[in-house]
């Protein structure tokens, strides 16, 4: 969540909607709180963030501002982002599956390269349908999400972040566009602000089959249509 110079707009970032690239680029003409929290906020936590970092001042945003992204597109690069970087929390979702294997050195890891083959080899041939299987059910209001493999925060129904009056959904189909209108309307210069994308798809995204397709659907279907 990235609060704007005169702490009267809001961007709110959603995991995998490029919310990264989106702090790089906003954090430069506002203030970013994210880190305050451990995870990207919903819009009431983004508020309570803001009014707790300027005491005393009440924060009524005039603008909130973010990403929508097509939910099974968004699953998909989720699960080519995990599987490159995250591989130990493959082991705690899918314990039986690693029996023998050494977890990795590191739990965020910035080069896929450096995974050993034999772990790599496991986590490739988990099926995106499995992943989905072993989250917990859509959340609901008021409930935290911790699936078993950790903070898989870029799983949530986007829905999450987006179900609040006042916000100004963004297609993600139009990121950059977008973005650079969010930054003037921060107070930059959207038009000559560099967006280098930040934890972008690296690979190819998995390819489904109509029923996969479906099942996704069925599970995000707060997110169809926003």
């Amino acid at each position: 969540m990235i609060i704007s110079h005169d702490r009267q707009t809001l961007f709110i970032g959603v995991p995998k909607n490029g919310s990264q690239t989106a702090r790089a680029v906003l954090g430069q003409v506002g203030v970013d709180l994210v880190g305050e929290l451990g995870r990207h906020p919903t819009v009431p936590e983004a508020i309570r963030l803001a009014e707790a970092r300027f005491l005393g001042e009440a924060i009524a945003p005039t603008a909130i501002y973010a990403f929508w992204r097509n939910p099974v597109e968004r699953f998909c690069s989720a699960v080519e982002f995990h599987k490159r970087g995250l591989p130990n929390s493959f082991i705690q979702l899918f314990r039986e599956r690693f029996v023998g294997i050494e977890p990795h050195s590191r739990w965020f890891e910035t080069d896929p390269n450096n995974i050993e083959q034999d772990l790599r080899s496991v986590i490739d041939s988990i099926a995106p349908l499995e992943i989905l299987a072993a989250l917990p059910p859509p959340t609901v209001p008021g409930v935290q999400f911790q699936p078993r493999g950790g903070n898989l925060s870029f799983y949530r129904s986007q829905s999450e972040w987006l179900d609040h009056s006042g916000i100004t959904v963004l297609d993600f189909a139009e990121y950059e566009v977008r973005l650079r209108q969010v930054v003037d309307r921060f107070g930059g210069d959207g038009t000559s602000v560099e967006i280098a994308k930040i934890n972008a798809v690296s690979g190819p995204l998995p390819k489904l089959i109509t029923d996969d397709f479906y099942v996704l659907r069925a599970y995000y279907h707060r997110d169809l249509p926003f």
